[in-house]
């Protein structure tokens, strides 16, 4: 007997499954991640700059987010380090309204625009708002292939523990949302990352909500005039993560990472994890796979891949007091309306003759039974 009958319905699906799955891994491209407050990056040739060396090259993340450029000629420096590392692209933020900490972003891929450097004042439309400790950065990245442009968001929020600094974070968290309000979670790509100086099993805080302004505020603190309404009406929940995770704010996932050790500590002196990795719906429906980088933790075994020999087991901490989190993420095609790219296409002509073929041999199967 000839024709589709003969290879089996059975044997045809096997076949098309195997084939649209091999069309869902060509419609994404995984990208790796890292956030890491790197307390300063050091001169070159210092321990501190050649430990974080070491450790940028082992986990060989695509991405980097950067906490805590601690100033102009810490930029300097951090230009040396990226070029070393093999990062083409770098943005750092400007001195911040509140301190000289700034925050930084390296890539491999090229930026699909200039980064933008968000301000209390941009995000607001309140020209006299002053309510960012640090200016908040994000970069559009242009992805190899099919796959969709990466929005990176780093922050690092106002550390400390008294109310006035947990109302500081809470607006951070705010703020973030409106820089990423023109996204949709369920369709565009992006993350959101940095050290939130707050841990997420502690969370809420009190008071809860915020219904007015606490005291210990500097005096050049100017909460926006949008935020001002809504802590005299509904209040402003004393959570920095709320934003970032609700459905009506920025739609984000919370990233779970753990040491080799299965420790989720990523400030080892005080055992709390403060660096986190939040992703858009449409990149934690496709599996995020995530791991807090210890030096430390080598001889353990496990973990996601790196790439080259293992630095020192002192270099995490020599290079910060923070441990450098990472993710790998599967960012989808750029839209599922899209032709697909030339070299993909045999993928899909395939997934459709095969299951034309399959379907006929199913219905010519049970006309015989």
């Amino acid at each position: 007997m000839t024709g589709p009958a003969r290879f089996g319905p059975a044997k045809l699906l096997a076949l098309w499954l195997a084939v649209v799955t091999s069309a869902a891994a060509h419609a994404q491209t995984v990208v790796r991640v890292a956030t890491w407050n790197v307390q300063s990056v050091g001169a070159p040739g210092s321990i501190q700059y050649e430990a974080a060396l070491d450790v940028l090259e082992y986990v060989d993340a695509d991405i980097v987010g950067l906490n805590e450029v601690s100033s102009s000629s810490d930029s300097v420096h951090l230009e040396s380090l990226a070029a070393a590392a093999g990062y083409p692209q770098l943005t750092v933020a400007a001195s911040g309204p509140f301190g000289a900490l700034r925050n930084a972003l390296l890539s491999r891929f090229p930026f699909a625009e200039p980064a933008t450097q968000h301000s209390s004042a941009s995000l607001s439309g309140d020209p006299a708002a002053n309510d960012l400790t640090r200016f908040l950065l994000e970069v559009r990245v242009d992805l190899p292939g099919n796959a969709s442009d990466l929005t990176v968001v780093t922050q690092h929020w106002k550390s400390g523990t008294g109310n006035d600094d947990e109302f500081r974070r809470a607006v951070e968290s705010l703020r973030i949302r409106q820089a990423l309000q023109d996204l949709v979670s369920a369709t565009d790509a992006y993350v959101i990352l940095g050290d939130t100086n707050e841990e997420s099993d502690s969370v809420p805080r009190t008071p809860n909500p915020f219904t007015s302004l606490p005291g210990g505020l500097p005096a050049s603190f100017n909460l926006g005039s949008d935020l001002e309404a809504q802590l005299l009406g509904p209040g402003i929940e004393n959570d920095p993560f709320a934003p970032l995770v609700a459905t009506g704010g920025a739609g984000a996932t919370l990233v779970t990472a753990l040491q080799l050790d299965g420790l989720d500590a990523t400030r080892p002196a005080s055992g709390r994890r403060l660096d986190y990795l939040a992703v858009s719906a449409a990149i934690a429906g496709a599996g995020v796979a995530a791991e807090v980088y210890d030096s430390q933790d080598a001889g353990l075994g496990g973990g996601l891949p790196k790439s080259g020999t293992p630095p020192g087991a002192s270099a995490s901490l020599d290079a910060s007091d923070h441990l450098l989190v990472f993710a790998d993420l599967n960012v989808p095609a750029a839209s599922l309306a899209e032709v697909p790219a030339l070299e993909d296409a045999w993928v899909w002509i395939a997934a459709l003759l095969i299951g034309s073929v399959a379907l006929a041999a199913l219905r010519l199967e049970r006309r015989r039974g």
